[in-house]
């Protein structure tokens, strides 16, 4: 019987047929020596089957790579039917972890890297084929998953073995490879990248997937271009790990702003009308996630496992029939109670006095906590109950739960968003925290920086070689300019316009093209006058002047809120946690612990108004002391947090 599988069918429609010069190197397992059956990578065909070999690898990391990232986070917690896999896990439990862990399994992590290794060493990278560098877009693919798959790998267990040989017998297997933490491997991949590879054309292979999967449905349809990770979009992360905030800002923002397909925020959001329903339209930030949804970069996972490897964050994360409506993780306390704090703002104008009139959260008065705040999680988080009668003589649950970011065939790791929040990072780090906090309350587009930006910081931004980041658009959106859209609506017996002059026009085919990211679930961000650098740095206890370096850490306390509210579930959390906690590091040490210890330790008490009791003394209700182990001594590397590797100091 024929295999069917998305890769296979790729090759299968892009290779001519019985060309198997790599089958061997290409074979699929977790072993991380390979062995050299004399195969050179000198023909065309060569650099389709390795690439699409090495994607075929990313799949079994790929689910692992989400569920790590959140499950010793602060947003996810584990349900009473959570696997002892999943449980041992978020329990931080991992001295005891049991060596047949699904999700600890580094083997298969070099896996990838051995033949993204063995791609590096052996591709013919002069060969030419009509004129064209054959191996080239293929070559600079490959160093961004190796990279990628590093930083991953870190992430996981804190310190790994960097390999930069592919590994074809015990001998170079046992050789003595550095052991590093994430920030010096970052600092060593940054070396393999050159800048000639930054506009460098990606592989073109077409549209792989849509096949039949014989159940009267297709699998989905991946566009090739979407399975490569922009060579901006890897090296902007490296910086950011490495510590050189300047050039990952840049990175990021040539990413966004310079390429032929600029990338604006768009007006995608969730909006509350008339206190009694949710408005969504037709661009609505809910379709980021939805079938038709468009990341920057994606896994693909097979559509059933009689093709290979799927995806099981379905069954984790949602009621389905084949865990008879058991899901296994949701939302914390800690992301619920982070969401109700939020503010949600109005802005109206009286038509007859023509008088803006922010209305907040308060007005609502909703007693359910997913209908409070900000409305990003309710918009992807459906919880409900079903009629318990109907199934009182099975064994099935009567609470179902769906998430709607997950798309089993496509396992996304980038999205405009998620690079927005990191130019943002990257900028407040650079000590540019307005310009940073703007990408959050307005959209960092021209009319923000010329009127909101002040003179001082960019000169500051001049004076580091940084003035490039205040064009933003500029060559697709030269002629940006005011434009208003306004929806009626009637409040207190008042007819009032919901007014939208603030969002800037990127074209007369595209009004409205930016909004900050805030404003996603928050209503009108830019006029919320709670919703301040100036307020936090009241609530960090900072009343008089405040120092520059006082202003980054207030804004890197609204950005990491904000990861959370935009990006809960894809992954992204512990690194976040990690990494921040690191660009805040003392002098001579990792990470500032306390950054970290304090949210994941209180992820099942936080309150409403008590963002972090553990800190306070108040103990995980599972764990008891974690919010102590994992501050350790304030400042080390603390294995505590972070899975073992074999070897493992």
């Amino acid at each position: 019987m024929k295999l069917k599988s998305t890769i296979t069918v790729a090759l299968a429609a892009i290779m001519l047929a019985g060309v198997t010069s790599c089958e061997d190197m290409l074979r699929v397992d977790s072993k991380v020596v390979m062995y050299d059956y004399q195969n050179t990578l000198n023909h065309a065909t060569d650099t389709v089957y390795s690439v699409m070999g090495i994607v075929k690898q990313l799949q079994k990391i790929a689910d692992r790579c989400v569920v790590l990232g959140e499950l010793r986070g602060d947003l996810v917690t584990i349900s009473d039917h959570a696997s002892d896999d999943l449980r041992d896990i978020y329990n931080y439990d991992f001295a005891n972890l049991r060596a047949n862990n699904k999700y600890n399994q580094p083997s298969d992590f070099y896996s990838v890297i051995n033949n993204c290794n063995y791609y590096l060493a052996n591709a013919d990278t002069t060969y030419e084929r009509n004129h064209r560098n054959v191996f080239l877009s293929e070559y600079i693919t490959v160093l961004a998953y190796r990279a990628w798959t590093y930083l991953q790998m870190a992430q996981i267990y804190g310190r790994v073995y960097y390999i930069d040989k592919p590994v074809l017998s015990g001998d170079i297997a046992n050789q003595s490879w550095q052991f590093m933490d994430i920030k010096s491997l970052a600092e060593e991949l940054i070396k393999g990248f050159d800048d000639r590879f930054i506009d460098a054309d990606i592989p073109m292979y077409g549209s792989l997937g849509g096949y039949d999967t014989g159940d009267n449905r297709k699998a989905e349809s991946h566009a090739a271009k979407d399975l490569f990770i922009p060579v901006r979009l890897i090296m902007g992360d490296l910086c950011l790990w490495a510590g050189q905030y300047d050039r990952a800002a840049k990175y990021y923002h040539d990413f966004l702003s310079y390429n032929e397909t600029a990338r604006p925020t768009n007006t995608a959001s969730i909006l509350w009308f008339d206190y009694e329903f949710i408005y969504m339209g037709d661009d609505t930030y809910a379709k980021t996630f939805g079938k038709n949804a468009t990341p920057i970069m994606y896994i693909p996972m097979e559509a059933d496992e009689y093709s290979g490897i799927t995806s099981e964050l379905p069954d984790l994360f949602n009621s389905t029939e084949k865990n008879d409506y058991w899901y296994q993780l949701t939302r914390s306390q800690a992301l619920t109670k982070l969401s109700a704090r939020q503010n949600y703002c109005y802005h109206f104008i009286n038509i007859r006095t023509d008088y803006f009139k922010p209305v907040y959260q308060e007005k609502l008065n909703q007693d359910n906590d997913l209908l409070k705040g900000d409305l990003r999680l309710q918009s992807v988080l459906e919880v409900k109950d079903v009629e318990e009668e109907e199934f009182s003589s099975l064994n099935l649950s009567t609470k179902r739960q769906t998430l709607n970011k997950i798309n089993s065939e496509k396992i996304s790791f980038y999205r405009d968003d998620v690079v927005y929040l990191r130019l943002a990072e990257a900028l407040n780090r650079a000590k540019l925290p307005q310009s940073a906090f703007a990408v959050l309350k307005y959209g960092l587009c021209k009319q923000v920086i010329d009127t909101l930006i002040s003179q001082s910081e960019k000169d500051r931004a001049a004076a580091m070689g940084m003035s490039d980041v205040y064009i933003f658009n500029e060559n697709k959106f030269s002629q940006a300019e005011m434009t208003a859209s306004t929806t009626t609506r009637n409040f207190d017996g008042v007819s009032y316009t919901a007014d939208y002059t603030n969002y800037i026009a990127s074209s007369a085919s595209s009004p409205r093209n930016t909004i900050g990211i805030h404003s996603r679930g928050c209503g009108d961000a830019s006029l919320d006058t709670t919703y301040t650098i100036g307020k936090k740095l009241k609530e960090m206890g900072i009343l008089g002047k405040a120092s520059l370096e006082d202003s980054v850490r207030a804004v890197e306390e609204l950005l990491i809120d904000e990861m959370a509210l935009e990006t809960c579930f894809e992954g992204n959390r512990f690194g976040d946690l990690l990494r921040i906690a690191m660009h805040r590091a003392p002098e001579g040490g990792f990470a500032d612990n306390d950054f970290l210890a304090k949210r994941v330790a209180s992820r099942a008490t936080a309150t409403l108004n008590n963002p972090y009791p553990a800190k306070d003394g108040t103990p995980d209700p599972v764990r008891g002391s974690l919010y102590e182990d994992l501050l350790g001594d304030g400042s080390s590397f603390n294995a505590k947090w972070f899975l073992r590797l074999t070897g493992n100091k």
